[in-house]
């Protein structure tokens, strides 16, 4: 498993981690009744660090697979097992929540913790990983409506498995896709704009992944809801010069290889 950890990462038992987020919390509402609402994330990152002794901010997770490699870093790590993802924002929105986990799921750790300093009161509230990464290898592979087009050399359906058989499902879709692009030969050669038009006639383009220069690839990772996900892909295609979408949906126990045509 190419995945990275920080020096001297561990897995605490439940009691220790609450022990410390209650520890960690104290301080937060502390440098938040100091200093208020209004300054960016990493003013708060050092104002914390500074006070909990052995704590450590922007501490790097690196995913990596062959020749790619993508490093995310953590906002706060706190008794070398407390993971806390900081923000300064109008309130939590799911993206924060997916950003924590996919740190929880990578560094095989059951809890962390967001803390938002924007409002007048901090904003706090866990999140538990509770898959593990022997569970996020055991998916299944469904490719019974999928034709392979080779792109730069890489037969993608041979390479996203393999890529998922090391670092697992339910990761950032975003890391994913990078890896793929990486793979193919690179943003500038994969990511071109396509020409799209509605009842024949051209209202303007739009940048996708190209894997030759009629077909797309897309990635998703939804859990439920891929028909009407497949029904839009179809309609996106006929808008388009393409004549071919492969879709790949990486879900928790199954992921779906299909070609989509025009």
């Amino acid at each position: 498993m190419p995945i990275h950890l920080p020096q001297g990462l561990r897995r605490m038992d439940d009691d220790e981690f609450k022990q410390v987020a209650y520890e960690v919390m104290q301080v937060v509402f502390g440098v938040h009744n100091e200093m208020g609402c209004l300054f960016d994330e990493r003013i708060y990152q050092h104002a914390i660090m500074q006070r909990i002794g052995g704590s450590r901010i922007e501490v790097p997770l690196e995913a990596s697979f062959e020749s790619f490699s993508k490093k995310y870093y953590l906002d706060l790590l706190a008794g070398d097992g407390a993971i806390f993802e900081l923000k300064a924002a109008a309130s939590f929105v799911d993206r924060h929540r997916a950003q924590l986990l996919n740190y929880l799921l990578m560094a095989e750790l059951p809890h962390g913790k967001l803390v938002n300093f924007r409002g007048d009161v901090v904003e706090h509230e866990f999140v538990n990983a509770t898959l593990t990464y022997k569970d996020r290898i055991a998916f299944q592979v469904d490719d019974k409506n999928y034709v392979e087009i080779e792109s730069n050399g890489r037969r993608i359906k041979d390479l996203l498995v393999a890529i998922l058989r090391d670092w697992g499902t339910c990761l950032d879709i975003a890391l994913y896709q990078e890896a793929l692009i990486h793979f193919l030969g690179g943003q500038e050669q994969v990511m071109q704009p396509v020409g799209i038009s509605v009842r024949g006639v051209r209202v303007g383009q739009q940048s996708l992944g190209l894997i030759s220069p009629a077909a797309s690839v897309c990635i998703s990772a939804l859990n439920d809801g891929q028909d009407r996900y497949e029904t839009q892909l179809r309609r996106f295609l006929k808008h388009t010069t393409l004549n071919a979408v492969q879709w790949v949906n990486i879900a928790r126990r199954l992921v779906t290889f299909k070609t989509i045509r025009a």
